[in-house]
């Protein structure tokens, strides 16, 4: 098929290793639930990966969050700092605990939470930070970590946007005390649905894995110490983690290249400005990111975009902007957040993305931008 007429989405799945053999194994054995060689082989290879002691396996990285507040007995007494703009996973699991969520504006390069605006909302409530690694660029950690410090405050990662990433040397996950990661069919590797915690606290590997399995008892069967929630993984999903984690060096290698390309290819467009990576953060490429120095084109360029079958999203919006946040925020802006979600869109960043594909979607984008 000519590159003209084939849609090209915005993401899509890239399944081309041991994904079928895996899962035939499933089925033909009847283990396709929570119980199965494949979920605890995927939790060792995580925590391998990662050089991390623990991983629990769950059924989301919402409900990985979820958990890892849950276990650092963050309550309706809590109060949880955020940062403004991020997808609204983080926000909801911190409200559903009944804390207050505590917003905070994030830095216009990075795109994750400004650590200059952090301590001003610190109270004597605050028990944790919520860290975003944003779009495959690490959160200020040695910022953030001296104050969680200086506070005695808990720090999540939430690493669901920037898998194999660094900060500095340290591997993005393995900084705070509990980081969470999603398997989403769009991210950087997937099971599908799906999503994990790790942790070097064996106190808080416990207190997940009860929480994870209806509170029951690891030792006692069908016997239950506390309040807890079916959030396992399926050995179905963690079947094709394991086929994924097999190729996950040769996915983050295509993916660097792909970066490469588009950084190349978009460079002197001044209508434009492609995000920027500061030099301490690895170039983790999740969703490539434009920003337009005129946020009013941004809806034009998209109709440009699907009119030639080109899949473009816009930037989220800040969480503020969600209807059940918005009224505790009414008189409250963020304004680097507004900003970048206004001017900001994604393109297309599937690791089955091909460099002639590539050079054909930013030959659109600059004949767009030279329309205006």
């Amino acid at each position: 098929m000519n590159i003209k007429n084939k849609f090209i989405p915005i993401f899509e799945p890239y399944l081309q290793g041991n994904e079928k053999k895996y899962l035939n194994i499933c089925l033909k054995t009847n283990w396709i639930s929570s119980q199965g060689e494949f979920i605890k082989k995927f939790e060792r290879s995580l925590a391998k990966y990662h050089k991390a002691k623990y991983c629990i396996a769950t059924s989301s990285c919402t409900t990985a969050l979820h958990l890892s507040l849950l276990s650092l007995g963050v309550d309706k007494n809590s109060e949880v700092i955020c940062p403004a703009l991020s997808f609204i996973a983080p926000a909801n699991m911190i409200l559903l605990t009944g804390a207050k969520l505590v917003l905070v504006d994030i830095d216009p390069v990075s795109l994750t939470i400004d650590p200059n605006l952090i301590e001003r909302k610190i109270t004597r409530k605050t028990k944790a930070i919520m860290v975003v690694h944003q779009f495959g660029h690490a959160a200020h950690m040695n910022e953030i970590m001296k104050i969680a410090k200086k506070y005695n405050l808990k720090v999540i990662e939430d690493n669901a946007e920037s898998f194999g990433g660094y900060y500095k040397k340290k591997m993005l996950g393995t900084i705070g005390d509990l980081a969470t990661f999603s398997f989403f069919s769009n991210k950087i590797f997937t099971t599908g649905e799906g999503g994990a915690v790790i942790t070097n606290n064996k106190n808080l590997s416990r207190n997940i894995q009860l929480l994870r399995d209806h509170g029951m008892s690891a030792k006692k069967k069908y016997f239950h110490t506390k309040l807890g929630f079916n959030y396992r993984m399926t050995n179905l999903q963690a079947a094709i983690g394991i086929a994924q984690m097999e190729k996950i060096n040769k996915i983050l290698s295509i993916r660097s290249k792909q970066l490469k390309y588009y950084e190349k290819e978009l460079s002197n467009i001044r209508q434009i400005s492609i995000r920027h990576y500061l030099s301490w953060t690895s170039k983790t490429h999740w969703l490539l990111t434009i920003k337009f120095s005129d946020s009013n084109k941004v809806n034009s360029f998209i109709k440009y975009m699907n009119s030639h079958n080109i899949d473009c999203r816009k930037m989220i919006p800040p969480i503020s902007k969600a209807l059940h946040v918005k009224k505790m925020y009414k008189n409250i802006s963020f304004k680097v957040s507004e900003s970048i979600s206004k001017s900001s869109v994604h393109l297309p960043s599937s690791t089955s993305l091909t460099k002639k594909q590539i050079i054909f979607i930013c030959g659109k984008i600059r004949l767009f931008c030279k329309q205006i």
